[in-house]
This record gives structure tokens, C-alpha cells and sequence, in this order.
């Protein structure tokens, strides 16, 4: 009987300790450590991916543009410059638009559309900006006139032209039409200088993934 007992009281033992062991483990299902990290980075990630509404950037014209010399559905081609680090070097592709050369009794003006854009990284998407403002010249009898202020006509309904195929499935739904933005001039042609600032600002979050 002596013997009984102390085999009693280790089985006793073993059994609370695997009752403990037990106890231990989570009830319900929960994420691992590994799954919180990723789904947070992931986040972060898409996050990063977008550059917002509202950002303002500088570019600079990479050809001339003139009344005189351009017609409908000429390209031009804009670098970002300087500020935001995300779209430092971006390329973007726009077309002119009602190109009127200046006449007796016309104004010269001409529509710029801002199409798409091509990010360093590889990446591209349809842009939708709105002008802020560039420095138009006139050139009058051969010489240029700098203006002392900004001609801005308002903005017009214009075409898309990019390239589609460059997009993501879905990214130019309902991109037939864009923000057409009018330049004029109150005398002779409307020129801009290749060199030429332009500003822009987005008007919709950028997705800058590739």
C-alpha cells in the first residue's frame, strides 16, 4: 500500500501539469505575429504607393510650342523637376488642342491637355491636374514679348490620347475625356518656350506603384 501512493500522487501531478500546458493555448483563432506584420506592411506599402490630392509640382517644357507652327494633336512632353521625391523625373505626355493661329479679327490660343505620366520608377497612369499657372510669350512681326502675367482662359472639355495599354486594368474607366486648358493671347501668337515652367497640381490621389 506504501507503495501505491506515491505512484498516485505522480500521476496526479502529470496530469495537472498537462491540464496547465492546455490552459496555455489560445481559444479562438488569431492572426500570427507574422500575418499582423505583413497585412500592416502591406498597408504601408499602399500607402506609400499614392501620392495625393492637392500636391503641387514644377515641370519643365521639352519643346517649343507656337499658334504659329503647331496644329491640332500635336504631342509635347513635360519633366518634373525639384520637390516632391516621388515624382522627381517623371515624364508626362499631353497634346495640344483648337489650335488658332492669330489673324486679323482671331485671337491665337490653344489648348494643352495633360494625358499621362511616366513615373522613374517604371510606373504610369493617366493624370488628371489642373494647370497652374506657366509664362506665355506673344510674338508679334518676329519678336517675342514677355507678358507681364499669366493668360489663363479657364478650362475646357478635351480628349484623352495616352496610351492605354501603359495602364493598369481599369485605371482610364471612364477617361475619355480630360481637363483641356486654354491659352490665349490679346495680340499675335501664343508661344511657350521649350524650358518653359509649367505648374501643376493633382486633382486625384496618384497611385505611383509599378
Amino acid at each position: 500500500m506504501k507503495k501505491l501512493i506515491p505512484l498516485l500522487l505522480g500521476a496526479v501531478l502529470l496530469s495537472n501539469t498537462v491540464a496547465c500546458q492546455n490552459s496555455s493555448e489560445p481559444i479562438g483563432k488569431t492572426d500570427s505575429p507574422a500575418n499582423q506584420s505583413s497585412a500592416t506592411s502591406g498597408k504601408l506599402k499602399s500607402q506609400a504607393a499614392a501620392v495625393p490630392a492637392g500636391t503641387s509640382f514644377d515641370t519643365i517644357l521639352q519643346q517649343d510650342l507656337s499658334t504659329g507652327k503647331n496644329r491640332n494633336n500635336d504631342r509635347f512632353t513635360l519633366r518634373v523637376k525639384g520637390g516632391n521625391k516621388v515624382l522627381k523625373d517623371a515624364v508626362i505626355q499631353g497634346h495640344l488642342e483648337d489650335v488658332v493661329k492669330a489673324a486679323r479679327g482671331k485671337k491665337a490660343k490653344l489648348h494643352l491637355v495633360f494625358d499621362d505620366i511616366k513615373l522613374a520608377n517604371g510606373a504610369a497612369a493617366p493624370l488628371d491636374v489642373t494647370l497652374v499657372n506657366t509664362q506665355v510669350e506673344t510674338k508679334t512681326k518676329g519678336k517675342f514679348v514677355q507678358n507681364a502675367g499669366i493668360i489663363l482662359a479657364g478650362a475646357v472639355a478635351g480628349k484623352f490620347l495616352g496610351d492605354k495599354a501603359n495602364f493598369k486594368q481599369g485605371a482610364v474607366a471612364g477617361g475619355g475625356a480630360a481637363a483641356a486648358y486654354v491659352l490665349s493671347s490679346p495680340g499675335g501668337e501664343v508661344v511657350l518656350k521649350k524650358g518653359t515652367n509649367v505648374k501643376l497640381k493633382l486633382k486625384k490621389p496618384l497611385d505611383t506603384s509599378p
